[in-house]
């Protein structure tokens, strides 16, 4: 059954600030970072498609407006509802391997993964003809949902589908796991703005940003449920050591950077 992508345009961007996958900094980062390594090309046709704006402003608009991006999920209705948001994480197996489907059993699970790549395609193939809202929403979901592949809690594992929705303690402070990632480990470490963050974490040589860059984002997500496989073992409740969240820290600069140099290339290649 076809399914649709409705699209709930706003004008401005006036939400209310967002806690979810990295948060504001996280994604902002993200982007200045990728921002910072696009072609002349893509440059000039990702500002004049944005009347201007960067790619910066865009990259929390999915989670400011998620509730008006729907998606009509086109299963029976004595299944799941019809009508279902825009999910923003992964499914993967216990072993690590990704999840590709949006079923488990009888249950509706969100995939980004399966909901981002037709977006990509199409915006590879038509940007020169899309409306102009069209472009923008486009731009902004391929920008936040490249970072948010890359976030270690963005993965429902099949033995925890959460995504770390459930409490853990950091620094006395009982946080839920999944916003641990997304925002608590970054400001506990870093805080300051978005640019400085990177500036710290863009340090990568072209050799090595090439290397990232390779791949499409299956490879990366798989990456990503690979090596966050570890965050699983942390149940609720379970309290982060200093030295826990110091290597924690480092894994989170590297998907931060990765995601950024991997947005690069993949804007870079659907502008030509």
């Amino acid at each position: 059954m076809k399914r649709l992508f409705i699209l709930a345009i706003c004008a401005t961007l006036l939400g209310a600030p967002s806690a979810f996958a990295w948060g504001r900094l996280g994604h902002a980062t993200i982007a200045k970072i990728a921002e910072d390594h696009l072609t002349p090309k893509a440059k000039k046709t990702i500002d004049k498609y944005l009347d201007g704006k960067s790619i910066i402003q865009y990259a929390s608009y999915p989670d400011d407006f998620r509730s008006v991006h729907l998606i009509d999920i086109g299963f029976d209705a004595t299944n799941s509802p019809r009508m279902t948001v825009w999910g923003h994480s992964f499914q993967a197996n216990n072993d690590g391997t990704l999840y590709l489907s949006e079923r488990r059993g009888n249950e509706y699970v969100k995939n980004c993964l399966l909901r981002i790549q037709p977006v990509i395609d199409d915006f590879k193939a038509n940007h020169r003809n899309m409306t102009d809202s069209a472009r923008v929403v486009s731009l902004a979901y391929i920008v936040h949902i490249i970072g948010d592949l890359h976030c270690p809690k963005h993965i429902r594992y099949e033995d925890e589908p959460t995504s770390g929705q459930y409490p853990i303690f950091f620094g006395n402070k009982k946080v839920s796991h999944h916003s641990y990632w997304d925002g608590h480990l970054l400001k506990a470490f870093h805080d300051w703005g978005y640019m400085d963050l990177a500036s710290l974490v863009d340090r990568y040589s072209n050799k090595e940003r090439k290397e990232i860059a390779k791949g499409d984002i299956l490879d990366w997500a798989a990456e990503n449920a690979r090596e966050s496989r570890y965050t699983v073992s942390r149940k609720e409740g379970y309290k982060v050591t200093r030295l826990e969240s110091t290597k924690d820290i480092v894994h989170a600069e590297r998907q931060i950077a990765r995601a950024g140099y991997r947005l690069a290339a993949l804007l870079n290649e659907i502008t030509k």
